[in-house]
């Protein structure tokens, strides 16, 4: 929420005055300028929250430790059980080159449709 209203607070006043101005309806604003001028703002929030949606560790394990039956588990705190407690570490390493693969994989997805969408717009 603090990053959109930074992201906010940077777009320049001028563009509304001169969109109404133009007749431009409240709608027609939000939809023509504030939503592509947080563009940016709006990646790097979708991409931080992947990331920590996925890095979710502490409040399972603090928490519930996976339980009841793993249903609270998270991918760190399966990576965390294989490595310390199943003592399985290659299999944990394993694991966590997988998360970083994915997270890679969706970020970089993040850009190209990104890219896209400023070449077009």
């Amino acid at each position: 929420m603090i990053m959109y209203l930074a992201g906010l607070q940077n777009i320049p006043k001028e563009l509304y005055e001169a969109a109404e101005v133009d007749g431009a309806t409240p709608w027609q604003k939000t939809r023509r300028i504030t939503v592509p001028l947080l563009s940016n703002t709006t990646f790097f929030a979708t991409v931080m929250l992947l990331i920590e949606v996925f890095n979710l560790f502490e409040a399972v394990y603090v928490m519930t430790e996976g339980r009841p039956g793993g249903s609270t588990n998270t991918v760190l705190y399966y990576i965390y059980t294989e490595a310390f407690q199943s003592y399985r570490m290659g299999y944990a390493s394993a694991i966590a080159w997988v998360l970083f693969v994915i997270l890679f994989v969706a970020t970089l997805v993040q850009f190209m449709v990104r890219r896209r969408n400023e070449q077009v717009g």
